[in-house]
């Protein structure tokens, strides 16, 4: 593939232009790099913008290289810093921590954040998800420092800091990105004087998410684990009516064989490539060992660590499996509605659209506890979009915010008696902006794993317990992740981030070309599950001490709970007719078999400028339009075609 064609598969038909793919080339050249580094880099550029077009033009790329220079001053400085005679002194190396062992088979999967509260100098310097530093105390304070739960006393510093406003975008409420294939007008929403709602009515068995966290035993994550693979061991046996074999066993036979992707070895660390996989075998099949795979014969691949793959191919070796062919999963069924079931929701509505709005938040800046933005939105959702249905993602008090984990809370105006605790938080600050939402308008609160308001600091999560929080009946409580129907549609939400966590070995034009986002949609609904990653993604800070070392802390990341990943399924073998999986990533707006894929944006930035929200006008099952497929059979039902029949606006919140 040549420069050009590269740099067009990643950066779309823009980076074609002769102008625009000589100062790409350029760039490359400056700063040594290759295409996949300088797109990562443009992602970065791209998420820091306040404004919401990135087009990819002259303009942008001129804005594009002060935003590299910037990142190489800023480097040099803080390397410059630590030039003092003190620093020239030979110091003992601190070794960096390995946060992922011990754990499963090498992988690293963390079973619960390990947040850790450290007391802090008066003025330090914040941390952020970026690798910003932050300046520790004295080993003598650290001795003394304590862990800060949520019901424990907040530990407030001599001169309490206070919130200052986030920078507020000047237009809110404008629309950045539309998706109506069908020319659907915006839904003029609830009538809220009328007596129609709608109501969510969760599609899971809530009991089984009260399991207790941090007791995960290996026997029970190697069951679950050999599990999975024994599901599609079926699955792949069902369809393509052959027999799996072990693939780690030598032979000059063709064999069909299921596994999991892995690294070649356990202790690999960082990026992979096609040449590093292997596969792992079920205890029943091949007794759990391991073959490395040979993808010389295969030209269009996209694989990830901890996905279940069908392959057909030798091992004439014994060294290593020779795939000839990767299989294709068969599809889940997506779910059906009856004549007389769509008639009933039709006349529920009145024959009018339904309106849903998607926040994600955070919905406070990095750089203070200010929630006016979210009070301003409420006030909007009351008084102009008037949507029948809010879905509202966490973190809503987030632990890992700076403010929250060094101690220092501020202290909030208006307030007689101030929070002492983080549930307090929630229930003074944060709950009496939500109750202000018309109780008409049904509320789905869905958490975070760093949530301080959650009982659950793992993935899948019980839900918030809606009494504590002191919210009133029109909020619904789901857990993470959590199917619902919204009168004929399925809708599933997971909040963690697979579409930033999962990373893919990608190989071939043809998939190179697909949009990434599409990839990993279509791998989530292939895995048949939420969150497909394994082992679950980190997500680490650099705390600087003063010695001026550099370690690395775990933060938080998928943090997932093994042994009941089985929750994070599809529930009853069913496509959603609506995934929502909010992500750090732009947002964005995408079908993929017949499946609409949403991800609202971040509702504010953690420079404080305003995010986005989606905004979804949906309209009422019509069997006359033709926007419904029937299908064949004895009993009229059909699918609902969700994205023939939806507009989606992302809205600046």
């Amino acid at each position: 593939m040549t420069l050009e064609n590269e740099l067009v598969a990643k950066f779309g038909t823009s980076a074609g232009e002769p102008a625009v793919a000589s100062a790409l080339e350029s760039l490359l050249k400056i700063h040594s790099l290759d295409v996949e580094e300088l797109y990562i880099k443009w992602e970065q550029f791209a998420y820091h913008q306040s404004e919401q077009s990135t087009a990819l033009n002259i303009d942008m790329i001129n804005a594009f290289k002060q935003f590299l220079q910037q990142q190489i001053e800023k480097k040099a400085s803080m390397v410059g810093g630590l030039g003092s005679a003190a620093s020239s002194l030979k110091k003992p190396k601190i070794p960096r921590p390995n946060v992922s062992s011990p754990s499963l088979f090498g992988f690293g999967a963390p079973k619960t954040p390990t947040l850790k509260k450290r007391r802090v100098d008066q003025t330090p310097t914040q941390s952020n998800a970026e690798g910003d530093t932050l300046s520790l105390a004295s080993p003598t304070e650290k001795k003394e420092a304590l862990a800060i739960p949520s019901s424990a006393r907040l530990a407030l510093g001599d001169s309490p800091v206070t919130p200052s406003s986030p920078v507020n975008n000047p237009d809110p409420g404008k629309t950045v990105d539309v998706f109506n294939l069908a020319d659907i007008e915006v839904s003029e929403g609830l009538d809220l004087d009328g007596e129609k709602v709608v109501k969510p009515i969760p599609f899971y068995d809530s009991e089984k998410y009260k399991f207790r966290t941090m007791r995960q035993n290996l026997l029970d994550v190697a069951d679950v684990l050999d599990e999975q693979i024994e599901i599609f061991t079926k699955v792949f046996q069902d369809h393509y009516k052959t027999p799996v074999s072990d693939p780690t066993v030598q032979s000059q036979s063709e064999v069909t064989a299921v596994g999991r992707i892995v690294p070649d070895s356990p202790t690999a660390d960082g990026m992979l490539n096609s040449e590093s996989l292997a596969l792992e075998t079920s205890r029943l099949t091949g007794i759990g060992k391991r073959i490395q795979l040979n993808l010389e014969r295969i030209k269009e691949i996209s694989l990830f660590p901890g996905q279940i793959v069908g392959v057909r191919g030798k091992n004439a070796s014994g060294d290593y499996f020779v795939v000839e062919e990767i299989l294709q999963i068969p599809h889940l069924n997506s779910p059906v509605s009856t004549e007389a079931e769509l008639q009933s929701f039709n006349m529920d509505l009145e024959g009018n659209s339904m309106k849903v709005v998607i926040t994600k938040g955070p919905y406070t800046a990095s750089n203070c506890l200010d929630f006016g933005n979210l009070e301003s939105f409420v006030d909007r959702l009351n008084d102009d979009v008037r949507p029948h249905v809010i879905i509202m993602f966490g973190p809503f008090l987030d632990v890992t915010h700076p403010l929250i984990a060094s101690g220092r809370i501020p202290t909030f105006p208006g307030i007689k008696v101030q929070p002492k605790t983080l549930d307090e938080v929630f229930t003074k600050i944060i709950s009496p902006i939500l109750r202000k939402i018309n109780s008409k308008i049904q509320v789905v609160l869905v958490p975070s794993t760093t949530d301080s308001a959650s009982n659950h600091a793992a993935y899948p999560q019980d839900c918030f317990d809606r009494k504590q929080l002191q919210l009133p009946k029109n909020f619904k409580c789901f857990t993470n992740p959590s199917t619902f129907q919204l009168n004929e549609l399925f809708v599933g939400c997971s909040n963690v981030d697979a579409f930033k966590d999962i990373k893919e070995i990608v190989k071939g034009g043809t998939t190179c070309s697909k949009n990434r986002f599409d990839r990993i949609a279509e791998h989530i609904l292939s895995q048949r599950r939420f969150y497909p990653l394994f082992p679950g993604a980190l997500k680490r800070r650099k705390l600087r001490l003063e010695d001026g070392q550099d370690v690395w802390e775990h933060v938080s990341g998928a943090d997932l709970e093994v042994s009941y990943l089985g929750l994070t399924e599809f529930v009853a073998n069913l496509l959603p007719d609506l995934i929502v999986i909010p992500s750090e990533l732009s947002h964005f707006t995408r079908v993929v078999q017949n499946v609409l894929f949403i991800n609202p944006g971040m509702f504010i930035r953690p420079t404080g400028f305003r995010g986005t929200f989606a905004q979804l006008s949906i309209c009422p099952p019509d069997l006359t339009d033709g926007r419904l497929t029937r299908i064949e059979g004895d009993e009229r039902v059909f699918l609902h075609n969700l994205w023939k029949r939806c507009r989606v606006d992302i809205v600046t919140a």
